[in-house]
């Protein structure tokens, strides 16, 4: 399964005993998943357990307990108004005294995205969506998140909403938020992965980096030696500068303490020597 769906498998199974939260969650559910005519609330789900968990939930909250068929579930409109929402206009608002409690808006939270949400495998990238079919809902869902702190953008597709939000922070605070922290612990371990991962990489750049700049340096002082030796000027430089000379043509490959240490000197010794034969075989 995808982690979106993992997710929703874990708020399937998130105990519900509240009223007021069960009715929240239902209030969400109807709200972002139900389609309105003259009389009925219809919610479609192609998911057995958000199925089952809308006729629990309806049962409890409503005592509305008439046998559905999945994967439509079919509330009468007349019932609605005990979850706080209204028609107007054609489009369906509500009270949002319905989510006034903290535990309530969790539990209103957790109904959305379970009709209208989705979330990206974190091991690809970090963003969690909530869709709505008109603004007044839209703008809910906002000031919802709003009120955790979070900073969700919007934006619209064809004849939806689009209510979003796309850091690693945001989308691990909204997975706590709706009672996901299973789902919250493996992205957390994702991130973790990803963190290391990058140190490694980063590691692994600078040690090519080093090794680059190392043989370019190499390369260099191995020209002015060369120079210094065609021009007959290597063999009137001191011994010391000489052997550093002959020991670095004829072990280009080695690191500066490598070097230091074939010829029995410190490094910062070896350093100033082949500075100096560099300067030497340039100036030629």
């Amino acid at each position: 399964m995808s982690f979106a769906a993992d997710v929703k498998t874990e708020l399937c199974a998130a105990y519900a005993n509240r009223l007021c939260c069960i009715k929240a969650e239902l209030a969400a559910m109807l709200l972002f998943g139900g389609n309105a005519d003259e009389s009925l609330i219809t919610l479609r789900t192609e998911r057995t357990d958000i199925f089952k968990r809308v006729c629990i939930l309806l049962k409890k909250a409503l005592g509305y307990a008439e046998r559905q068929t999945e994967p439509d579930i079919k509330v009468p409109l007349a019932l609605v108004d005990e979850l706080g929402i209204t028609m107007e206009g054609g489009e369906a608002a509500i009270d949002e005294e319905i989510f006034a409690e903290e535990c309530c808006k969790r539990a209103f939270f957790r109904g959305a995205f379970l009709m209208a949400g989705t979330v990206s495998d974190p091991a690809k990238n970090y963003r969690i969506e909530l869709f709505a079919y008109n603004e007044t809902v839209a703008a809910l869902a906002s000031e919802m998140l709003e009120s955790y702190g979070l900073h969700p953008g919007s934006t619209s597709r064809k004849n939806y909403y689009v209510i979003y939000l796309e850091d690693y922070e945001s989308v691990c605070d909204s997975l706590t938020v709706m009672g996901a922290s299973r789902s919250m612990m493996e992205m957390a371990y994702v991130q973790i992965e990803k963190d290391i991962n990058n140190q490694k990489n980063r590691q692994g750049n600078c040690f090519v980096a080093n090794m680059d700049k190392a043989m370019a340096a190499s390369a260099r002082q191995c020209a002015a030696i060369d120079e210094l030796a065609r021009t007959g000027a290597l063999e009137t430089l001191p011994d010391g500068l000489k052997t550093v000379a002959y020991e670095r043509a004829m072990n280009p490959e080695m690191t500066l303490s490598e070097l230091a240490e074939k010829v029995g000197i410190g490094r910062s010794t070896l350093n100033r020597r082949l500075s100096k034969l560099v300067e030497l075989g340039e100036q030629l």
